[in-house]
């Protein structure tokens, strides 16, 4: 499937307002929109959007009031909107502040244009003397660090101050795999760049796909380094966690990655123990993607909703300790050394004092709503909307997508300018960056930091239409659209679906082929496959099944329930083991047994399905390695 998507570059004004078109001049400069393929990811939310965008011409872009223009010159941005400003008196400022003409010269020079300006030329062939990015660093010359902090800004113009992007950035780490990035960029190189999450990821709140914080911070990265060749790719996808990409990590980015943001804080596990099967899932995520050929940097950013934090006593949001997720989730940061951005960290002051943009108290979006803990929080006054950060209960308005971004963008930038300018370590006097005798792996990695949670590599991963034909016989189950009339497949949400007790959908898996037999002595055929089966959790409607091989494979019975609670409806992955065979039939039949929580239906809705052929998870760190890499290689 091939879907094309309008990518739209418009700096940040609030929604409703009179917004500023950014189009190329009218010389004959054009945008250059690469339509890419667009993975088959499931979701039953999801809208991907795989995009390339090139931004040409050695005069920038043109702002556009109504029937007046004004160029953008290298170094131009937009001012905010004061704080202390009501909403109602104006909209944002877009007055153009230029820098001295000496640093705009300066600056028109070195960024790596297209059209290959002189100072661009010796940045690309200094680069090219070294044989890897890390070993180059452009040396700073006079005025360049000044007019690179003025370049790095954000486009739309900043919505963070320095201090609350730097409160934000919860944990730097040494940013090694980060100033690579930065280094290729400053080289003038083309990036290919990766978010993964949920719905935030999706870009639900934002009001068109343009204000997502994916193409916001893919947008600054383009206005900062316009490359041709730059690849973008937003795999969000809504209602899921991370343990689809978990088991789908190799299908989802690609091998020569440079960059991979992660966004899980809200539909991961919200608390639970490290070897819960959500955390290893999120550990293995981690494993599989620095593991790359082409060791990417990650960035971990956390998303926060204010009506989400609950507890002790606090019914209403707002509690900054909840949920302790992300917490957990920064532990995997801080043990493999990559960076993590807090929303909770930069804005919670903001949120507490009702500062305007940033007041939580009301939704932007519909005629109000409840919080999880079924309080109802009322719709934003017309003439006051961007007075409020939430477009509803959970998801950030187009500012607050643009707030996300600036986080991303904050932590990029900090490489940029390390790469710069380096400078000695204070504690270490300016030591290499490992001390001799640290252990790693031939993967460049530590040890698992839960123990004995390998990575497990994918074979099958069935998602979207791909699934449809997964599913070779079935009685009473339709695979259906939830919402026909949506624009797009994944937003149509289509699932084998069944309503009734007895109904049943055969599934029909090679659990054989491709699996490297490793020095199996046991007569058994081999170590087992993990199939996990992805399926619709909701608060209402829904039912139980049993889940049973009947043919070829065998394996233990297992229940799926569809019910709980929470009131959301989102996937979730039920996961068990197989033996290998050719042709592994597994029945899933719906039951008459009630779920955890008794609802008025039967409903069972089956999305994916992914395989895992390498199963062997050991104690010891150097066999699991020996025998990922037997399997691998």
């Amino acid at each position: 499937m091939v879907e094309q998507v309008v990518v739209e570059s418009k700096p940040l004004l609030p929604e409703g307002k009179p917004h500023a078109a950014l189009s190329p001049a009218k010389d004959g400069r054009q945008v250059s929109v690469v339509w890419l393929p667009l993975a088959a990811l499931f979701g039953a939310l999801c809208t991907l959007a795989v995009v390339s965008v090139a931004l040409s011409g050695p005069n920038g872009w043109w702002l556009e009031f109504g029937d007046h223009r004004h160029s953008i010159l290298p170094g131009a941005r937009l001012m905010p909107r004061p704080r202390d400003q009501s909403t109602a008196e104006a909209t944002w400022s877009a007055a153009l502040v230029q820098p001295p003409a000496a640093q705009q010269k300066e600056q028109s020079t070195a960024w790596g244009r297209a059209e290959q300006p002189q100072a661009g030329k010796a940045l690309r062939a200094e680069a090219a003397k070294h044989p890897s990015d890390e070993e180059w660093r452009p040396q700073p010359q006079a005025g360049t660090l000044e007019a690179w902090s003025e370049r790095l800004r954000v486009p739309w113009g900043p919505l963070l101050t320095s201090s609350e992007a730097a409160r934000g950035m919860a944990y730097y780490g040494s940013g090694e795999r980060l100033r690579r990035v930065a280094a290729k960029l400053l080289a003038g190189k083309p990036i290919k760049a990766f978010t993964l999450g949920a719905s935030v990821t999706r870009g639900i709140g934002a009001s068109k796909p343009a204000f997502s914080y994916p193409q916001r911070f893919f947008q600054y990265i383009n206005a900062s380094f316009p490359h041709s060749g730059h690849e973008f790719y937003n795999r969000g996808i809504g209602g899921t966690s991370s343990g689809v990409y978990a088991v789908c990590a190799e299908h989802m980015v690609h091998e020569d990655a440079d960059l991979v943001v992660l966004e899980f804080t809200i539909n991961d596990n919200r608390d639970a123990n490290y070897t819960d099967s959500g955390r290893r899932g999120y550990e293995q995520l981690i494993r599989k993607l620095m593991a790359l050929p082409s060791r990417p940097a990650i960035l971990q950013l956390h998303h926060w909703a204010w009506w989400h934090a609950v507890g002790d006593g606090i019914t209403d949001g707002g509690l900054f300790y909840y949920p302790p997720g992300e917490a957990q989730l920064g532990v995997f940061a801080q043990y493999y050394d990559f960076t993590s951005l807090s929303t909770r960290a930069a804005m919670w002051r903001l949120m507490q004092a009702r500062t305007p943009l940033f007041n939580p108290d009301r939704q932007r979006y519909g005629e109000g709503g409840y919080s999880p803990t079924n309080v109802f929080i009322p719709a934003g006054e017309p003439d006051k909307l961007h007075d409020y950060w939430y477009r509803d209960r959970t998801h950030p308005g187009d500012e607050g997508h643009g707030t996300l971004a600036e986080l991303l963008a904050s932590a990029l930038s900090r490489a940029v300018l390390e790469v710069l300018s380096p400078s000695p370590s204070p504690q270490l006097g300016g030591q290499g960056s490992e001390r001799a005798g640290v252990a790693l792996g031939p993967d460049g990695l530590p040890p698992p930091m839960v123990p004995g949670n390998m990575a497990v590599p994918t074979s099958l991963c069935a998602i979207e239409e791909a699934f449809k034909d997964v599913v070779v016989a079935a009685d009473g189950f339709q695979y259906r659209a939830e919402k026909p009339d949506a624009p797009s497949f994944v937003e149509q949400k289509w699932a084998w679906t069944g309503t009734e007790p007895g109904a049943w959908a055969e599934l029909e898996l090679d659990s054989a082929t491709g699996f490297q037999d490793l020095n199996d002595t046991s007569g058994t055929g081999g170590p087992p496959a993990e199939v996990s089966l992805s399926f619709l959790r909701s608060y209402e409607h829904m039912g139980t099944a049993d889940v049973a091989c009947v043919s070829g494979c065998k394996c233990v019975a297992v229940v799926l329930d569809g019910t709980w609670e929470k009131r959301a409806s989102l996937q979730s992955i039920l996961q068990f083991w197989v033996t290998r065979h050719p042709r592994c039939r597994v029945r899933v039949t719906i039951s008459e047994r009630p779920g955890a929580v008794a609802q008025d239906g039967h409903k069972v809705s089956l999305s994916a399905v992914m395989l895992s052929h390498w199963a062997i998870r050991l104690n010891k760190y150097d066999e699991q390695v020996e025998k990922m890499n037997q399997v691998l290689h």
